[in-house]
């Protein structure tokens, strides 16, 4: 499992090398798609099970992630899969053209005149909340995407000990 998945639009590349490297200065495993998709592969998959593996979506707002498509479908699958979702802000930006799934939660300030440390600060503290429920939610979501994946055999279904562990966390 991986902490985070950075969710971002290319033309942000420079604030979002930044950002991961302040997380994994942090000792947070990131996920993020210039180092993570081998070539060759079918790269929207990849980037599906990555976010399906990862404690935490980060999603970066600008002006141009909100619209990029690619980022549409990442945060589309987050959603789907209940992730817990952080949207981090780069840029001031109309609050109307952010997507809804984003809109509602509160947002994290990485502006320029923002305090990069007290920004850090304030991700981390939000990716460390409740963090055993959240690892808790992402093994149990993998173990049904496995079941689901494999047509439902009986033989992945969860039991003893994980069945239990999984009825007492729900």
């Amino acid at each position: 499992m991986t902490d985070v998945f950075i969710s971002y639009s290319r033309k942000d590349i420079a604030f979002a090398r930044i950002l991961h490297d302040s997380l994994v200065e942090n000792r947070l495993e990131t996920w993020i798609d210039w180092q993570d998709i081998p070539p060759s592969v079918d790269w929207l998959a990849e980037v599906y099970e990555a976010i399906e593996k990862s404690e935490t979506f980060v999603f970066i707002i600008s002006e141009t992630s909100v619209t990029s498509e690619i980022c549409k479908l990442e945060i589309e699958h987050a959603v789907k899969h209940n992730k817990r979702v952080i949207p981090i802000v780069i840029n001031d930006i109309d609050p109307g053209v952010v997507p809804p799934a984003l809109a509602a939660l509160n947002w994290i300030f990485f502006r320029d005149d923002d305090p990069f440390k007290r920004a850090v600060n304030d991700l981390i503290e939000a990716i460390h909340t409740d963090y055993e429920w959240v690892q808790e939610h992402t093994r149990i979501l993998n173990r049904a995407l496995d079941w689901e994946r494999g047509g439902g055999e009986a033989g992945a279904l969860l039991r003893g000990r994980d069945l239990q562990e999984a009825e007492l966390w729900l």
